[in-house]
This record gives C-alpha cells, structure tokens and sequence, in this order.
C-alpha cells in the first residue's frame, strides 16, 4: 500500500507542486488549502503524514496543529517562511516532528520526509513488557506509549518519548550526542547536537522531581547522555 501524505497550504501553486512531486515518489497525496479542510481530510483520509504551513489565513499552521493533536498523533512537519531558533522551538513544543523553512529544496523536502515516516515506524512496533524504573515509580510502556511517573500519566511529545524511549533501552550507558540523533532523529540531523540537549532538558522538566539535579537522564560530563539503572 502507498503511503498517504495530507499538504496543508493556502498557496495554490505549492500544493501543486508538492502534489506532483511526492506523487512521483510514490505516495498518495491529498491537499487542503486552509485549516478547517485540512482537519476535515486528516480525519477522514487519515494521512501517514501531513505537511502544514504555518501562515495561512482563519485557522494558521499552528491553531490546525494543536486540533490534530486533540484526536491524532500523526507525524507533521511544519513548512513556513519564519526562521529562527523561537519558531523552531515553538512548532516542536506544539507537537511538530519537524520544521522546514521556505524556501527549500525539494531533495532536502524528500529526506526530511523519509526520516520522520522511518521514526514514525519505528515508534509503532510494540514491546512485550513495560519498562519499569526506580521501583516502579516511572514506567514506559510501549504498547501503548504511556510514560507515567508516580502513577501519573505524562503528557509527551513524539520527539520526546523517542528520547526517553532510546535512553531507557539504553540504561546504564552513555550515549553521545550524534549516537543519539542517529536513534531518535534519523538520517539528516548530523548538525542539531543543540537539539539532544535542548530535548533532555524537557524530559527532565517532564519526568525528574528536580530537573537541576536529575536522578533519571543524567550527564557524563563530554560524552553524552544515559538513563541511570534504577532498580
């Protein structure tokens, strides 16, 4: 079966092009030109992924984005004109899995889309059993991607439960950053070191009692990152 990709933009022009081009790699494609359309095809054509611009008029890239995330943890990467490090950070705190700035090329387009379907993937296999930390007082289950700590479910974010996923089935040892990236971001992201860190700190925000002083993911000082083997 194809895979299904939903593009989301007001610019007639580019839902075309995109249209043609990621047919011709093989997938079906379906386009909205506002928000209100691209929620209604997201339910209805349940896409395996959704391009979404972030300027558009009514209903902009970012309000559409958190209605998908009320009823869909579909994989979406952001496509808009505003760079920036606070726009980055903004989509990906929203629920983005990725963040393309316009103009791009379509080859860069194409990768970024084979990396986040290839997590997404990988996200969906299931484990046998849950994996249970500090007796019991953080669990992650991958069945059901449930993380809770204390007996508290924990609201995640797809990026950051692949980090603490990664992590945990690495307890007790050291990843370094570009082993990290390799896991949870896939092929492509050779050059965001600063996003390993800056996605530990939101898991320790998340998870730890006291992100300062975490007693969950910790630092091994120039090498890298590990959860520690609690019992």
């Amino acid at each position: 079966m194809k895979l299904k990709l939903l593009v989301v933009d007001d610019s007639l022009d580019t839902t075309l092009v995109l249209k043609r081009v990621l047919q011709q790699e093989g997938y079906e494609v379906e386009v909205a030109q506002n928000g209100a359309e691209g929620l209604r095809l997201a339910f209805d054509f349940r896409p395996d992924l959704i391009l979404l611009d972030v300027m558009m008029p009514g209903m902009d890239g970012w309000t559409m984005l958190n209605r998908l995330r009320e009823f869909t943890d579909v994989p979406v990467v952001m496509l808009t004109a505003v760079g920036g490090e606070e726009s980055l950070v903004h989509g990906l705190d929203s629920g983005a899995d990725d963040y393309l700035t316009k103009p791009f090329s379509m080859h860069e387009l194409k990768a970024r889309i084979r990396a986040v379907l290839r997590r997404s993937s990988l996200d969906a296999r299931t484990e046998d059993r849950a994996l249970r930390f500090d007796n019991g007082q953080l669990v992650i289950d991958p069945p059901s991607q449930q993380v809770t700590v204390r007996g508290e479910p924990v609201d995640l974010t797809p990026t950051e439960y692949r980090l603490l996923l990664c992590l945990a089935y690495n307890a007790g040892r050291v990843l370094n950053p570009d082993q990290i990236l390799d896991h949870v971001w896939g092929p492509g992201y050779e050059d965001s070191v600063a996003s390993v860190k800056l996605y530990v700190w939101y898991l320790r925000r998340k998870i730890e009692d006291d992100p300062g002083n975490p007693r969950y993911i910790l630092t091994k000082r120039g090498a890298g990152y590990y959860m520690a083997s609690l019992p």
